[in-house]
């Protein structure tokens, strides 16, 4: 694997790490899949338009994208000036226009079935480190994770290099000041448990039946829309026609029922109620992450 190929994967491995598998940040924000408002204009959003995740009342306490990716340029400020610490060049990945992302909170919906055939997420496209860099710039930007299972004191040109490296020790250096655990786990169980209530209410229930018998009648037995996307044959290997044809019946048997619309009306209103009752934490939290951004900005302003 080459250098640049390496700089890469281990970049990706950075910005990734944040996130869990649910898509939430360890500072409490929902990871952002597109740059959808806080609030839904209006009320409740069409089928076509994107990111359902990024209209609930929770989405007021989460980055939008463009605020992600201001926060990720400025770690790389501070990185670079480690860099320099080494008497190492170092020159950020450039900042690009932040695409929309895939929402599947809800199933696939028609703004989604665009981007990718079938059930599958379109592919990921990693951070690309910009220059070539030489093993000994990974090493010192990236640690441990750069240093080729080394073990012991990590260092360069006898100065010890930071275990999680000039990157790493600078993401967590920005982020130690704007932690607010109880917000965090507050936020992360608001977003899981309106879920989780949302599909237990009857009027998701009704819709959900609507669905599946619009499905019945084009042939496909499903009782729920989460159930297509979990079929196995849907999960791996090539996308068949089988399978893009049960995303085409999927998504217009949830247009004829309106079932995005209804669905996010009911999880909208149990998150409301949920945040209501949490309002002087998530306010706090909502706040770190205003003063998060602000001083991203300052950094990227000041270089």
């Amino acid at each position: 694997m080459t250098t640049r190929r390496v700089a890469t994967a281990l970049l990706a491995a950075f910005v990734l790490a944040g996130c869990s598998a649910q898509g939430t940040s360890q500072d409490g924000a929902v990871r952002p899949a597109d740059a959808g408002t806080a609030q839904p204009p209006g009320g409740r959003p069409s089928l076509s338009a994107p990111g359902c995740t990024f209209r609930l009342p929770m989405a007021a306490y989460s980055y939008t994208a463009d605020e992600y990716a201001t926060i990720e340029a400025a770690e790389q400020v501070p990185a670079k000036r480690c860099m320099a610490g080494y008497s190492l060049g170092y020159r950020p990945p450039e900042r690009t226009a932040v695409a929309p992302g895939v929402d599947r909170r809800y199933g696939l919906s028609e703004q989604d079935a665009a981007l990718a055939p079938g059930y599958r997420l379109p592919a990921a496209q990693p951070p690309t480190q910009d220059e070539e860099l030489s093993k000994e710039q990974i090493s010192v930007l990236y640690g441990g994770r750069g240093s080729e299972g080394k073990t012991g004191r990590l260092e360069y040109g006898g100065k010890a290099i930071p275990e999680e490296g000039c990157l790493g020790q600078s993401i967590l250096d920005f982020r130690k000041d704007y932690e607010h655990p109880q917000a965090i786990e507050t936020a992360r169980h608001i977003s899981s448990q309106s879920y989780q209530d949302s599909m237990a209410r009857p009027e998701t229930q009704a819709a959900f039946r609507k669905w599946s018998a619009y499905m019945k009648e084009e042939g496909y037995i499903y009782a729920s829309p989460m159930d297509p996307p979990s079929v196995g044959k849907f999960q791996e290997g090539p996308v068949t026609a089988e399978e893009k044809a049960t995303a085409q019946a999927d998504v217009a048997c949830k247009t004829r029922t309106d079932l995005l619309n209804s669905w996010f009306a009911v999880e909208s209103e149990i998150q409301q109620a949920m945040v209501s009752g949490d309002t002087k934490v998530l306010q706090e939290l909502r706040e770190l992450h205003r003063k998060k951004v602000a001083a991203a900005r300052t950094i990227l302003t000041e270089g």
